[in-house]
């Protein structure tokens, strides 16, 4: 059953260990304490020590806290990038006014305006990322600008702060804590995905072979056997044509049903490998064909589905799809397969995303997490270069939520 009409929840950003959205989400939790901690021991030191510069900065990092409270809440709704771009503006705020309101600050602002470069970089598209790093080099010279022109300014107009040193090795503290957080969750990411892509290659490879071999049982106990049978009955006609007319015409009506069926079972075995409709027509064309063959009612929904994107990218995702939509059918006991796959455009990147959910059984995902169905999917989404998330529990159904963020998309 396939029904363009019905619209499904749209898709969002998966949340799972070691996805953008969370290391995002848990940036933004991080800086929130920083700026608050920051904003205590300012107060503190301004009752100490009254001035203005100081109320400045107190200031400049309550809008900070304001705004990345703000870019919380939209990173929590999946908007990453809008969310990136307002923690990226306040984090810049405070920088400058560090280096305007006080100086001797100037250290720690130079840290503060590396942070966004080094943790936020995955939440914007290639062309953006490029701005945003280029942009912070350049204003690296203009805050040491400010910092050394309102150094002697500061000087002329503010009392001696006996805890001057402690103060900015605080704040220093607290900063470069943050960027080492980042620099070691890239770090154990990178490494991460390259130990996760190395085990798929090598699962791949080994379902790679036993898919041959598949395919070598299937074409000898299926089309190869009719094809035998056939040409033993081409003989059969061949020798009756001349000697028995009426037996040759039964034997001819037989042949007709034979390579009939000879011609389905090659059409299913192709279909399995890739599916001519796939390559003609992509995404769009083969899962609403894949969702006929289901017993229980699937409803795809492609209209969000504006782009054709490279061939390996919509092999793993309708793959997966249909793994996930076969096992739905067979073993979920439910009464709706719902798909979904859409794309959009961020900075001039296609970001292609998908999602099979049911309204079934469910299962304990973490009991599962090593099945071969479950696996394989992962691997191919992995080796296309996605990402892929499974969530089900008992008696909640299951969805299968994979997204790909690079540049997919291709000119047909």
């Amino acid at each position: 059953m396939i029904s363009p009409r019905r619209r499904e929840p749209p898709v969002r950003d998966p949340l799972f260990p070691g996805s953008t959205r969370q290391r995002i989400r848990t940036y933004l939790v991080v800086n929130l304490v920083a700026i608050w901690t920051s904003v205590v021991a300012l107060v503190v030191l301004n009752q100490q020590v009254p001035s203005r510069s100081i109320v400045v900065d107190i200031v400049a990092l309550v809008v900070a806290g304001a705004a990345y409270a703000v870019a919380l809440v939209l990173a929590t709704r999946g908007a990453l990038g809008p969310a990136a771009a307002v923690a990226v503006g306040g984090t810049w705020l405070v920088a400058f006014s560090l280096a305007w309101a006080t100086p001797f600050t100037t250290p720690v602002a130079l840290l503060v305006l590396y942070v966004p470069a080094l943790i936020l970089t995955d939440a914007f598209g290639p062309r953006s990322r490029t701005v945003l790093l280029t942009a912070t080099v350049v204003l690296t010279g203009a805050l040491v600008v400010v910092g050394e022109s309102r150094r002697e300014v500061w000087d002329a107009n503010h009392p001696e702060i006996p805890v001057l040193g402690l103060l900015v090795g605080l704040f220093t503290l607290i900063v470069a804590g943050v960027l080492v957080v980042g620099i070691r969750d890239t770090a154990l990411r990178v490494t991460r995905h390259s130990r996760d892509l190395e085990e798929s290659r090598t699962r791949l490879a080994a379902a790679s072979l036993d898919a041959r071999r598949d395919i070598e049982r299937d074409l000898h106990d299926g089309a190869q056997q009719r094809l035998t049978t056939l040409a033993v009955d081409i003989g059969r006609l061949t020798r009756a044509l001349d000697t028995d007319p009426e037996r040759a015409r039964t034997i001819a009506h037989g042949l007709h049903d034979q390579l009939q069926a000879a011609i389905r079972e090659l059409r299913d075995l192709a279909h399995g490998i890739y599916p001519t409709v796939l390559t003609e027509r992509g995404l769009a064309g083969a899962l609403p064909a894949a969702a006929r063959r289901t017993a229980v009612a699937c409803v795809v929904d492609v209209d969000g589905l504006r782009h054709r994107h490279a061939s390996d990218v919509e092999a793993a995702v309708y793959f997966c799809c249909l793994e996930a939509m076969q096992n739905a059918d067979r073993h979920a006991q439910g009464s709706l397969i719902s798909v979904e796959v859409s794309d959009d455009a961020r900075d001039g990147e296609p970001v292609l995303r998908f999602r099979v959910s049911d309204d079934g059984r469910g299962f304990d995902v973490g009991r599962h997490r090593g099945a071969h169905g479950l696996a394989g999917m992962r691997d191919r989404i992995l080796s296309a270069g996605g990402r892929l998330e499974i969530r089900s529990v008992p008696g909640g159904g299951t969805t299968v939520e994979g997204r790909f963020r690079k540049d997919t998309s291709t000119a047909r």
